[in-house]
């Protein structure tokens, strides 16, 4: 066996890395998380300082082992998580699960590229698991207030909203911000407008003019002074009456973090944030970038001296600027970036990135590349003309001409472009020719809905969540389907009833001093990094965070009393003894007993106003006439399920056989074999095994057990 043993967090990394090392170390990964809180019941010791309980994922319980079995014959065990404070915690839970004799071989690394000088520059500067102990604290933090904030709010959005709804501390944020730009869309009042533009013409060319008007951007927005202003400038005539000339440089974006690169990605190649994560960090496993969860625009020594060094060989002297540049960044919420990550940059610049096969792949590498090495370049800079025309009628009109005079780093970074509009030469006085006047209609616009890439660079302005979670709001919003996306046109996210209906209760009753204001989070996650950097203590900021929730509830709970729904007045006809209600679920609203889940009975109502049994999704289509084999009671009958026709007892639930029709006999299923009942009958295949199958119970921390209309049917 191996002398040095490196758990990593991805199997990508570990043949790369075992590369660098050689044959004395061997290289495992803990495929991410090994440990959580446990998904049902909220196993925080709140009397006890917050103390969270941990269980070993189901699914990570073998990885362990291996860990285990591997810790015990090494020498030294270097702990190679990420670098941020999930990789932190990552680290944390493989030290904390070791026996102790192991733990005194525990060492933490940490690299932000996998290169091998890299690697081993960190193995020669490993640390004690021990000296990061505020950062281990801080991502406990956040886990702990996750926890909370979903177990504590989520029930009351139950009774208000329907069951199987959650509330988060990011989560719920990130839908803040869909469903109020969906707010300003509904209210918004288009308006038309009017340009009046002369084309004109001179004696070395011609040239398009606006008429200047006192509105935004010279509109007319009274459509009567357009045409009466149209009339005169019509008849009028027309000369130059000033010429000025300036020039203007625009500088180069700095290198990309998470947020921006998310919103370059989505702009230029229209992809989603999970496509660009899942992109991203195959590049960083092929060591390609470095790594790809950063909120910096920082550059080590190491990596400016190679890139500016780059600049000078692929392009001219005169394209690199003077000096380094350095770039730094503090975000709108008042977040300052984690300056000891690095920006995300080639992990060399002279790689062109031939070797890549998949064309996305090399796409997004190209970008990278590209901006980095922009980012050392000398400014663009545009000579702009304007000339000023006077008309005999007493109008003024403008025109701007632009012209490229040096490309700077848009030689390197193609994904921006200056449009350049060439006037032709012309002399203060000149009388000029109108050839043609147009009076052009306008609309107004909506504010645009937030698509991927805005909602990430959205939450990153204000403060909100962190580069290693950004991805994971989004998807959550949508999986749980609070916000979809809008098909045709340029897309974007939009609110749906049920996250709307989840927002109107969280907003008025939350955003005071709690989660639902913006300010209130985005220092919620300057306290996390308070903890990081041991300002702050894991017990102070969650103490803190807890009595504002307590207070916050009690609020909510004294203005939102909780219902049942609302009545109809009109008894259930199969328990005889509830009343039919309307409630909200997850899907919507329904009607069913108010004596669930003594009686699980729902209704659809007709149009004369009577309420009827809605069909039973498990209704039986066809008796057989054959008795049950195995509980002898009960008979076979053929019903219809999720996933197509099949064959079972009626006693259900007391007799819960499945059975496969052979001719007239019938065989029982046996059990652990999970195939898909309608493809046995009609050769579909899209059953998801018991195996693969999340429950609504499982899929979040924030979320607990369903109640809608769909979930009774099934019970």
């Amino acid at each position: 066996m191996s002398k040095n043993l490196v758990i990593v967090e991805s199997p990508g990394k570990c043949a790369k890395i075992k590369s660098f090392l050689g044959s004395d170390y061997s290289v495992i990964a803990s495929v991410g998380h090994v440990r959580s809180i446990p998904k049902k019941g909220m196993n925080i010791d709140i009397k006890n300082g917050f103390i969270p309980t941990y269980e070993i994922s189901p699914d990570r319980k073998d990885v362990v082992k291996k860990i285990k079995d591997a810790a015990k014959s090494a020498e030294v065990i270097y702990l190679a998580a990420d670098p941020d404070r999930e990789g932190m915690a990552i680290a944390w839970s493989i030290y904390d699960l070791l026996d102790k004799k192991e733990q005194k071989k525990c060492l933490r690394i940490i690299y932000v590229e996998i290169t091998k000088k890299a690697i081993l520059k960190a193995i020669e500067n490993a640390t004690k698991i021990e000296d990061h102990m505020d950062k281990v604290n801080a991502a406990k933090a956040r886990q702990v207030l996750d926890r909370l904030i979903g177990y504590k709010i989520s029930p009351l959005l139950w009774t208000s909203v329907g069951n199987g709804t959650s509330a988060g501390r990011v989560q719920s944020i990130a839908l803040k911000y869909v469903c109020t730009r969906e707010k300003e869309i509904k209210a918004f009042k288009p308006q038309d407008f009017w340009y009046i533009e002369a084309l004109l013409g001179c004696k070395e060319g011609e040239f398009k003019a606006k008429v200047v008007t006192k509105d935004k951007d010279n509109r007319y927005t009274d459509e009567k002074i357009a045409l009466e202003d149209f009339k005169k400038l019509d008849v009028a005539k027309y000369k130059i009456e000033d010429i000025e000339e300036s020039k203007r440089t625009v500088n180069p974006y700095p290198p990309f973090d998470t947020a921006s690169l998310q919103t370059t990605c989505s702009s230029v190649f229209g992809w989603g944030a999970k496509k660009t994560a899942s992109l991203a960090q195959a590049l960083y496993e092929k060591a390609m970038v470095s790594y790809i969860r950063s909120d910096s625009f920082n550059i080590a020594d190491e990596a400016m001296e190679e890139v500016r060094k780059q600049v000078k060989s692929e392009f001219k002297d005169s394209y690199l600027s003077d000096k380094p540049q350095k770039y730094a960044k503090k975000s709108k919420g008042g977040v300052e970036a984690q300056e000891a990550h690095e920006c995300i940059r080639p992990t060399h610049s002279d790689d062109v990135g031939d070797e890549l096969v998949d064309p996305d792949e090399l796409k997004l590498y190209q970008l990278i590349r590209s901006r980095f090495l922009a980012c050392q370049m000398k400014p663009m800079i545009s000579k702009t003309v304007t000339y000023t025309v006077k008309t005999s009628s007493g109008h003024t009109l403008i025109a701007k001409g632009q012209t490229v005079e040096f490309e700077g780093w848009m030689k390197a970074y193609k994904y921006s472009t200056a449009k350049e509009a060439i006037l032709p030469k012309t002399t203060k006085g000149e009388i000029l020719n109108k050839k043609e006047l147009d009076k052009s209609k306008h609309t107004t616009q909506p504010p645009p809905r937030f698509n991927d890439g805005s909602l990430i660079k959205k939450m990153e302005d204000e403060g909100v969540g962190r580069p290693s979670t950004y991805v994971t709001i989004v998807d959550s919003i949508v999986k749980k389907g609070y916000v979809e996306k809008v098909k045709g046109g340029k897309g974007g996210f939009q609110a749906t009833d049920l996250g709307m209906r989840i927002f109107d209760y969280l907003d008025p009753n939350f955003s005071k001093d709690f989660f639902m204001d913006v300010g209130y989070t985005a220092n919620m996650e300057a306290d996390l990094d308070e903890i990081e950097k041991g300002q702050k203590t894991f017990l102070d900021v969650v103490q803190t965070a807890y009595d504002s929730m307590q207070k916050n509830i009690k609020t909510a709970q004294t203005n939102n009393p909780a219902s049942k729904g609302t009545s109809t007045n009109v008894t259930c006809s199969v328990c005889n003894n509830g009343t039919i209600i309307e409630r909200s679920g997850k899907f919507g609203k329904f009607l069913a007993c108010d004596q669930y889940p003594t009686c699980k009975s729902v209704y659809v109502k007709s149009e004369d106003g009577t309420y009827s049994l809605k069909e039973n999704k498990g209704k039986s289509l066809e008796d057989t006439g054959k008795k049950c084999s195995v509980c002898k009671k009960g008979e076979i009958v053929k019903k219809k399920g999720a996933y197509g026709e099949f064959y079972c007892c009626n006693a259900y639930p007391k007799c819960k056989t499945i059975f496969i029709a052979d001719g007239d006999k019938f065989i029982v299923k046996p059990k652990g074999e999970y195939k898909d009942y309608k493809k046995e009958s009609s050769g579909s295949s899209n059953y998801k095994s018991k195996k693969s199958y999340k429950s609504p119970k499982e899929d979040s921390n924030d979320d607990s057990g369903s109640g809608d209309d769909d979930d009774i049917l099934n019970q």
